[in-house]
């Protein structure tokens, strides 16, 4: 057998320590050049999607939100509607607004009360959907009204329409009392309401 120059073996296993730790610091700094971070922050509301519609029940001077049926706004309706005269329609103009800009709206209005008095059957109501804009449009006899129903009819949708975000819908009512309606003494309705449902529609 041959023997081995131990100062040769030594010589060798230096060598291969060596190497051991030039690939070791290379490995660490492979994996520091290859390590990284991204962060991220967000936050969530509902202020970009508010969405809000008002009413106007003079002409576009007043708008509000009127809530709730006991809230309600007044129609007035031109030429007293508590002083019907037979085959005379009066009139009234109703303003929709959406107001926060971001989404449009369907629109379903529906007479929702029945009146029990002398006039149930002898008051009937129309309405008209007329244009869009800030300027309130006329509202009387040549409005394109749709089919009639009484003010004594059971709960009635009596219009679709729409408005676009942050515009306006303008809605014309005739009421009219029957030409055969019998002059009989004073008689007042039942207040009968009427709902404006809105539901928001993509922006």
């Amino acid at each position: 057998m041959t023997s081995v120059d131990p100062t040769r073996k030594r010589r060798k296993i230096r060598a291969v320590l060596a190497s051991g730790l030039v690939l070791g610091v290379g490995a660490a700094v492979t994996l520091a050049a290859w390590s990284d971070t991204v962060w991220g922050s967000s936050e969530f509301g509902t202020g970009g999607s508010s969405f809000n519609i008002q009413g106007s029940f003079d002409g576009g001077s007043t708008w509000a939100e009127y809530l709730t049926a006991d809230a309600a706004g007044t129609m007035t309706f031109t030429q007293q509607a508590n002083a019907l005269v037979p085959a005379e329609p009066v009139y009234q103009l109703v303003g929709l607004q959406e107001v926060e800009g971001n989404f449009g709206a369907d629109i379903t209005v529906t007479k929702t009360n029945a009146d029990t008095s002398a006039l149930a059957n002898l008051v009937t109501v129309r309405v008209a959907e007329l244009g869009t804009g800030a300027a309130a449009p006329a509202c009387g006899a040549g409005a394109p009204f749709g089919a009639g129903t009484t003010i004594g009819a059971a709960s009635t949708q009596v219009l679709s329409t729409t408005v676009g975000a942050g515009d306006y819908r303008w809605l014309c009512f005739s009421a009219e009392l029957a030409a055969n309606a019998p002059a009989t003494a004073a008689v007042t309705s039942t207040p009968i309401l009427w709902e404006f449902a809105a539901t928001s529609t993509d922006a």
